[in-house]
């Protein structure tokens, strides 16, 4: 016979029942014991566990240090609960080296070079290098509820450039020749090293959505800011000059040549726009965004602006620059009732940069240039002439070649990782590293006629095609950026595998 099983054995014939309220205090001692148990291991637990999870809930009282949003979306307050006031200092240094290769189209007849009336780019020019170093300063202040003003000023402490050897180019100094013989500029190249400021900018950032206050809803930080150009416009350079010669020549005085300062600022007003968006899931929060900044010509006594309001002139702005990024920010370890965290920021961007005037890898080596064909003056306009021809307006300014020049557009693909530290309540530092490759692009790209512009017979000049005559059919108004011997086809400069390398190091001062 089996036995029955123990939890079900009834008691035995010779051991009589218990008591009704023998049992009763039995199972009261018992409930008693398991009660101090489970007591004394929460106890334990609580101990064990005093740096929270970002997942567990908290006091009302407790610091909720892991709800905060990603770096990228933080906006300072002001009015926020028992914060009335919060403002933001950080300082920051960035080390940032940019590497390219230099060609140029050939239109030499030569096995290799140029056949069957294509123009390739195989000319080897040189390989460029810039060396930049920034102190980076910021300023945040809260106006409301997720509402900020925010300024920000890089102080550039040195900037370097030069264009070296690039297989054997510099035993080639005639790639660099124009058609008259004279030399554009010589392989190697140096600029001075510059320093000062270029722009600040002053804005505002506003989170629309804040999910630390309704979790059922992502961050949406939007941000509008306007720059300033500040410090002494850029001026053309050559390190190298021979003994006696300005470094800096100011092009519309030749016949008294005086060098002018470096400087430092591209002279360039602008507007940011940007918009970000992210959603915290537990340890991690992934975000996305865009970016725009359009410039313009900020002073007409500068390099850049003294085109502005040319008839026929193409392009008189700066390129718009866009971008899409794409993040993750990691928080792994955080201590709330210390106000100390650990974030790993991750991102990847892409960045399109369009058509338009700039201050391009060749700025100082062609804005330098002695040779005729970039010194002597475009004419600023046209007249009708004798036997109706159309001729160079002795009245209209003269334009001036200052090595600034219409380049194509391109894209650039960037990305970065930076771990942040915030050491208590009131400080954090964040070290970082980034990487941007951009795509090969024209530098010298400038059309020599300006179709938009009412193609008038007086003032076309050699914007005509077709026979001698009244055969000939007007095209535009003649571009007066445009160089011949830099934006014609076969004698275009390019700029090829650039890429920029960039460290950081910041610290942040928050009351």
């Amino acid at each position: 016979m089996t036995p029955p099983h123990p939890r079900y054995s009834r008691p035995s014939v010779d051991r009589p029942n218990p008591a009704p309220l023998a049992s009763v205090s039995l199972m009261t001692s018992r409930l008693s014991r398991s009660l101090n148990v489970a007591l004394i291991t929460a106890a334990l637990g609580v101990t064990w566990t005093s740096g929270a999870a970002a997942d567990e809930p908290v006091a009302a009282s407790e610091p909720r240090l892991m709800s905060e949003t990603a770096e990228i979306t933080s906006v300072v307050d002001a009015f926020d609960r028992e914060d009335p006031f919060d403002l933001h200092i950080t300082a920051g240094f960035m080390q940032s080296w940019k590497h390219a290769d230099i060609h140029r189209e050939t239109q030499l007849s030569q096995p290799g070079l140029s056949t069957g009336g294509f123009v390739p780019t195989t000319e080897n020019v040189g390989a460029y290098s810039q060396s930049q170093s920034v102190l980076n300063l910021g300023l945040d202040i809260g106006l409301f509820r997720d509402f900020a003003i925010v300024a920000r000023l890089p102080v550039i402490l040195s900037d370097s450039r030069e264009i070296n050897d690039l297989n054997g180019s510099v035993n080639n100094p005639q790639r660099l020749q124009d058609p008259s013989g004279g030399q554009l500029f010589t392989v190697p190249f140096k600029s001075p090293t510059r320093s000062g400021i270029d722009w600040f900018s002053v804005g505002l950032n506003w989170a629309i959505l804040n999910q630390q206050r309704d979790h059922t809803k992502p961050t949406w930080v939007l941000g509008v800011a306007g720059r300033f150009a500040v410090g002494s416009p850029l001026h053309a350079c050559n390190a190298n000059a021979p003994a006696g010669t300005p470094q800096c020549v100011d092009p519309t005085n030749s016949s008294n040549p005086n060098s002018r300062d470096p400087g430092m600022s591209r002279a360039l007003h602008g507007i940011n726009g940007t918009m970000v968006v992210s959603r915290r899931f537990g340890y991690v929060e992934p975000y996305t965004g865009f970016d725009v900044l359009a410039e313009f010509s900020g002073s007409s006594t500068s390099d850049f602006g003294a085109t502005n309001g040319l008839v026929g002139s193409l392009v008189n702005h700066a390129p718009l620059v866009g971008s899409y990024t794409l993040g993750l920010e990691v928080i792994p370890w955080e201590r709330r009732e210390a106000f100390q965290r650990l974030t790993a920021d991750f991102r990847v961007a892409g960045i399109y940069n369009s058509p338009g005037r700039e201050y391009s890898e060749l700025f100082d080596a062609l804005g330098s240039s002695s040779a005729p064909s970039l010194r002597n003056p475009n004419p600023g306009g046209y007249m009708l002439g004798n036997n109706n021809v159309s001729v160079q307006d002795p009245n209209a300014a003269k334009v001036f070649f200052r090595g600034i020049t219409d380049q194509q557009g391109f894209g650039s693909f960037s990305a970065n990782a930076a771990v942040t530290w915030q050491a208590g309540e009131y400080v954090k530092f964040q070290v970082g590293g980034g990487f941007r490759f951009n795509q090969g692009h024209i530098v010298t790209a400038a059309d020599s006629c300006n179709p938009d512009v009412s193609k008038d017979p007086a003032t076309s000049g050699p914007c005509r095609v077709g026979d001698a005559g009244t055969q000939q059919t007007i095209t535009g108004v003649p571009n007066p950026n445009h160089r011949d011997v830099l934006d014609t086809p076969g004698r275009r400069f390019s700029v090829d595998n650039t890429m920029i390398e960039s460290l950081w190091v910041s610290g942040t001062v928050m009351f």
